[in-house]
């Protein structure tokens, strides 16, 4: 399939499902939305998504296939090509339209516009803007026509960008709180609109607290926080009740909403929502989008040699094992005193067998290199005060190796911020990947 017909079809298909219509002038209208949030690169599943999206629209054209953001950044195709096959991945799956999550923010925020170039659907966004003033979005919000019916999407993103990202990724940048950006704008979309669904990268918290506080919302479709709500969250909003969704994270949940619009009394009636587990080894799948997949696979495997076996594991290495066992690799790899991993920083298991280097990528996606911060006795976090045990000296200054996002964010995670930091140059996934490699896997000495 050309380039050309990837772009296409999507736009052919959203073309057919807005020219439809359902039945005569005054009948209520069904409509389905389809949603995913949190993919973070994880295209293995993405021509089974494809498919459960498809059978939507086969089954009622007037469906809008949406993505709540962080379509990038946790696998190795994403991070070695700066999340570009992503989008055009995503293309050819045929959403309507996305927003902007803080992972699109990971190469720096002038990558946004190289995404948003790739990406053969509008990237919504109504509360962030460049060091210019220049909005980060195609639009801050699209009124779609499906089957008669106007629904207005606006893209909304996290306030707490400036913590969750690097300070040079964000530098310039600003964000208006996601509530009141919604205050602002939701009236001005009401007014042009049957429908008025927020498409937002904030959490489930967040989420709800703009569904209690801002009156006119139909629906909510949520990311960031990686919440599986296997039915609506409905948040009470005077006489209303707000639905909210989300559809947990990395493409193993796909979210179908549907409701009738009903044009006499202006409502949405009857609002179900469901998530599907996906399972590509069992499910039907969308050729043109696993031919797409694989070619960026090969790809990526040509580029980061991911297939390569550096080690084994007798057991599943959890998050919480990966983070003890990277702390012991930062500290001996720089000699320091300690070693500190934020556990939101490690993003994936390893299963129990062989340790791929495409492992290592997964379970740290980020570009960061390792750095040694001295800390005072007092700037010790409690659980290494408690490791060290009576060796801890209160009035001594240690080294702690940790990743320079962490040193980026010091008074977060230290509550410092004049700390000294050294940073080595050393990049943090290949250091750990030669590790393992020497050592046979995560463990010292070859012990597993």
């Amino acid at each position: 399939m050309s380039g050309l017909t990837r772009f296409l079809v999507p736009l052919v298909l959203a073309a057919l499902a807005a020219g439809v219509t359902a039945g005569p002038s005054g009948e209520p209208v069904r409509v389905t939305i389809v949603h995913t949030n949190d993919l973070h690169g994880h295209v293995e599943n993405a021509a089974a998504m494809a498919a459960v999206a498809r059978e939507a629209r086969a089954r009622n054209p007037n469906t809008l296939f949406l993505d709540a953001g962080d379509s990038i950044t946790g696998t190795p195709m994403s991070s070695v090509f700066k999340g570009e096959p992503i989008f055009e991945i995503m293309t050819l799956m045929g959403y309507d339209a996305g927003t902007l999550g803080n992972h699109e923010f990971d190469h720096g925020w002038p990558q946004v516009a190289k995404l948003r170039a790739l990406a053969g659907f509008p990237l919504l966004n109504a509360n962030a803007t460049d060091p210019a003033g220049k909005s980060f979005g195609d639009e801050p919000y699209r009124v779609f026509t499906v089957g008669g019916v106007k629904i207005g999407v606006i893209g909304l993103l996290s306030a707490e960008m400036a913590t969750l990202t690097t300070t040079a990724n964000w530098a310039g940048c600003t964000v208006e709180a996601p509530i009141k950006a919604a205050k602002r704008l939701v009236p001005e979309v009401r007014a042009k609109s049957d429908v008025v669904v927020l498409l937002t990268h904030v959490g489930v918290e967040t989420d709800a607290a703009i569904a209690g506080a801002v009156p006119g919302i139909d629906l909510i479709v949520g990311g960031h926080s990686h919440t599986e709500l296997k039915e609506p969250l409905s948040i009470a909003n005077g006489d209303r009740m707000v639905p909210v969704v989300q559809a947990w994270r990395n493409g193993e949940r796909v979210g179908i909403v549907e409701f009738e619009w009903d044009p006499e009394s202006r409502t949405v009636r009857g609002l179900k929502g469901r998530l599907v587990k996906i399972d590509p080894a069992t499910m039907p799948s969308a050729a043109d989008v696993r031919e797409l997949v694989a070619e960026w696979q090969k790809r990526t495997e040509e580029a980061a040699g991911v297939a390569n076996v550096i080690g084994k594991t007798g057991e599943k290495l959890t998050r919480e094992k990966l983070r003890d066992a990277l702390e012991r690799i930062f500290a001996e790899a720089l000699g320091a005193d300690f070693g500190f991993q934020n556990l939101s920083g490690v993003r994936y298991d390893i299963a129990k067998g062989d340790i791929k280097v495409g492992d290592d990528w997964n379970v740290q996606p980020f570009e960061n290199t390792l750095v040694t911060i001295g800390l005072k006795g007092d700037q010790v976090p409690k659980d290494f005060r408690n490791r060290l045990g009576s060796a801890f000296d209160p009035e001594r200054e240690y080294r702690c190796a940790t990743n320079s996002y962490v040193a980026d964010q010091q008074k977060r995670y230290f509550g410092t911020e004049t700390a000294p930091v050294t940073d080595s140059g050393l990049a943090m996934r290949d250091t750990v990947v030669a590790w393992v490699t020497k050592n046979g896997g995560f463990e010292p000495g070859g012990k597993r």
